[in-house]
C-alpha cells in the first residue's frame, strides 16, 4: 500500500510538469498565485469514541472516510471551504471497561445482568457499525502566510469547523457477525478542529495531509445508553488533493539602460590654397579665419545592468534570463575598464545562513557565466546579501544586481 501511494505521488509530479509561480518574458514577470477558487478530493482513516469506542478491547476498528471539497482563497492567509465527506466506522466495548459487565436489551435499555424471558446482548459482544454523512463548512488560517507571500510553496494551516452529522448504526454482534438492532438515522451538530499541511508541487496542484477532531451534539452516535464516558467525538486523518484555480498577475520589470556613446569632434575645415598665375606673378594677401571648435566634454554616463531573477531554491540562469545576460556582457565588452559588484539575494523563506549561501552563489553563477565569456575576473567583485525583507515580492527578492564599482569610475 506504501509503495502504491508514493508511486502516485511521483506520478503527479511528472504531470504537474514542475510549473513555477513566476516566469519572466520580454521583461515582464508574470507571478501565479493560488488566490481565488478551489477544488479538492480527501480521503482517509475514521476513529471514534462514545460509548463503544473504535479502540475496543480485543482490537483497534479502523473507519474509513473520503469525500469532496470547494472553497476560496481570499489571500495568502485566509481561506473558506465546504465538503461532503461520507464515511464508515465501528465501535465496540473498552478496554477493562466496568461496561463490559453490561447487558443491552432489545428496547435499547443498560441491564447489569441478562433480564429473564427478554433478547439481550453482552456487551463484549457487540460492535455498532456506523454509517455517516458529514456535511460542513471550515475556515483555515494559513500560519506560514504571516511570513511569505502568495509564492511559497508550502502551506501551514489551521482550521475551525462547523458541520452536520447524520448517522445511521446497527449493532452487529462479534461472534456471528449478526445485525441484531437496526436504528433510526440521527443528525447530529458538529464543532470541530483541524490542522493541515500541504505542498504545492505544480502551478495549480496541491498536495496536503490532514487531521481533525469533531464534537457530536446530542445522544450518542453509537446509540448504547450513556453511562460513565462522556465523549462523543470523530477523529480523522488522510490525505488531501487540491486544484487551485488561481491567476496570474503580470508584473512590468525594467530593465532599459543608457550605453555610454561617444561623440565625434569635428574638425575645422582648412581653405584651399591660393592658386597663383603664372604669367603675372602677383602676390595677393588672402586673410585667413580659421575658428577653433571647442572640445565637447562629456559627463561621465553611469552603466545600467539588468537584473537578474532565479527561482526558488535555485542559483542557475534560466533561458527566459539569458537575454539581460547577453546585455550585461556586452555593456562589459563596450567599456573594457568598468568594473563592476555583482550582489545576490534570496526571499525571506528559510533560514539565515542557508539563504546566505544561496544569495552568494546566485552572484558567483552570474560572474562565472561573465568570465567564461572572455570578462576578465579582475573586473568584478561579488557579494552575498542573504534574505531581502525589504521586497515584498518573493519573485523579485530572488535576484542578482549589476552595479559599476564607484572606485573605478573615471
Amino acid at each position: 500500500m506504501k509503495t502504491k501511494v508514493l508511486s502516485l505521488f511521483f506520478l503527479l509530479s511528472l504531470l504537474s510538469g514542475g510549473s513555477l509561480a513566476a516566469q519572466t518574458k520580454g521583461g515582464v514577470t508574470t507571478l501565479h498565485t493560488t488566490d481565488g477558487w478551489y477544488v479538492g478530493v480527501k480521503g482517509g482513516t475514521l476513529f471514534g469514541t462514545s460509548t463503544f469506542t473504535s479502540f475496543g478491547a480485543d482490537k483497534t476498528r479502523v473507519g474509513l472516510s473520503a469525500g469532496i471539497s470547494g472553497g476560496y482563497r481570499f489571500n495568502s492567509i485566509l481561506s473558506m471551504e465546504a465538503f461532503v465527506k461520507p464515511g464508515q466506522l465501528n465501535l465496540a466495548v473498552r478496554k477493562n471497561d466496568v461496561n463490559a459487565n453490561y447487558w443491552l436489551g432489545s428496547d435499547i435499555v443498560r441491564y447489569f445482568a441478562p433480564v429473564i424471558d427478554a433478547e439481550g446482548w453482552d456487551y463484549t459482544n457487540l460492535t455498532s457499525k456506523i454509517g455517516m454523512q458529514h456535511f460542513g463548512l471550515q475556515g483555515n488560517v494559513n500560519l506560514l502566510g504571516f511570513f511569505s507571500s502568495h509564492a511559497c510553496r508550502l502551506r501551514l494551516e489551521l482550521s475551525l469547523m462547523v458541520s452536520a452529522i447524520r448517522t445511521q448504526t446497527d449493532l452487529v454482534t462479534i461472534n456471528g457477525n449478526e445485525t441484531v438492532i437496526t436504528n433510526d438515522a440521527q443528525w447530529h451538530l458538529g464543532i470541530g478542529a483541524g490542522a493541515q499541511a500541504s505542498y504545492r508541487i505544480s502551478k495549480h496542484l496541491e498536495l496536503g495531509l490532514y487531521g481533525n477532531l469533531t464534537h457530536l451534539s446530542g445522544t450518542r452516535f453509537d446509540h448504547i445508553p450513556e453511562h460513565l464516558y462522556k465523549a462523543n467525538h470523530l477523529y480523522e486523518g488522510g490525505v488531501k488533493l487540491t486544484w487551485a484555480f488561481g491567476k496570474d498577475v503580470p508584473t512590468k520589470i525594467q530593465n532599459s539602460y543608457v550605453a555610454a556613446v561617444e561623440t565625434p569632434i569635428a574638425a575645422p575645415k582648412q581653405q584651399e590654397p591660393v592658386r597663383e598665375e603664372a604669367q603675372e606673378p602677383v602676390t595677393i594677401a588672402v586673410e585667413h579665419t580659421i575658428e577653433k571648435a571647442e572640445p565637447i566634454i562629456q559627463e561621465p554616463v553611469e552603466l545600467s545592468f539588468p537584473t537578474i531573477y532565479f527561482v526558488f531554491n535555485r542559483a542557475t540562469i534560466s533561458t527566459s534570463q539569458m537575454p539581460k545576460m547577453q546585455e550585461i556582457l556586452h555593456l562589459l565588452q563596450n567599456n573594457p575598464k568598468t568594473h563592476v559588484t555583482i550582489t545576490g539575494w534570496c526571499d525571506t523563506v528559510g533560514s539565515d545562513s542557508v539563504n546566505q549561501r544561496l544569495s552568494i552563489r546566485r552572484a558567483e553563477t552570474v560572474k562565472n557565466w561573465l568570465t567564461t565569456r572572455g570578462i576578465s575576473t579582475t573586473r568584478i567583485q561579488t557579494i552575498g546579501k542573504g534574505r531581502d525583507f525589504n521586497e515584498k515580492n518573493a519573485a523579485k527578492a530572488r535576484r542578482s544586481e549589476t552595479k559599476e564599482t564607484k572606485e573605478n569610475k573615471q
